[in-house]
């Protein structure tokens, strides 16, 4: 089966395009989501979460507030080291199962980190200017340009992340236009998909 990876930086535009994908039938292994989902109140990743931080760390539902896990994790490189090496190979086992139960005829994984150990035929990156995805971060989740430019420092940069691309889309209009970007991927990965088969 052919496998897309996809990835882009926070506020880059890698969620819409995942759900322009999804609702063309594509199934999407989204390592965020499968991330999230590992963080639920009982799951592995919130039971050592709730450990490291204490109580402090929950919303008024008694789950993870991930606005103020984002916080504790980009506050200092420890506490980032150490939630990626708690969430990764949990992360990891979880895709690996989910990739099993695939339906569509080729399929997506995406994730916001990425590195050599991420091996696909292709690699599309949604990337967008910096001042832009400064400005969506802090509209959309109602923080401050301290923590935004902390959280996209904390990520690996533009450049090196542009070096893994097979394919590149720069996220930089309207919504339309990156919709019309996606509709000629679509269609390219569609077409190699079919080539696979025969």
């Amino acid at each position: 089966m052919f496998i897309l990876g996809l990835t882009g930086g926070i506020a880059s535009g890698k969620t819409t395009a995942t759900d322009f994908f999804s609702n063309k039938g594509i199934q999407i292994v989204d390592a965020d989501e499968i991330s999230r989902n590992l963080q639920k109140n009982g799951e592995a990743g919130y039971v050592e979460i709730l450990q490291r931080y204490g109580d402090g760390i929950l919303g008024p539902d008694k789950e993870i507030d991930r606005k103020k896990l984002r916080e504790k994790a980009f506050s200092k490189p420890d506490e980032k080291e150490w939630l990626e090496s708690l969430m990764h190979p949990l992360i990891r086992e979880a895709t690996m199962n989910t990739f099993n139960d695939v339906k569509s005829d080729w399929a997506i994984y995406s994730a916001p980190l990425w590195s050599n150990r991420n091996q696909f035929e292709r690699v599309l990156v949604i990337d967008a200017p910096k001042h832009i995805q400064l400005e969506r971060i802090k509209n959309r989740d109602n923080t401050n340009i301290q923590i935004a430019e902390g959280i996209l420092n904390a990520q690996i940069s533009s450049n090196e992340r542009i070096n893994f691309a097979t394919d590149l889309i720069i996220n930089d209009g309207s919504i339309d236009e990156l919709s019309n970007k996606l509709e000629f991927y679509f269609n390219l990965y569609t077409r190699i998909a079919n080539d696979k088969k025969s």
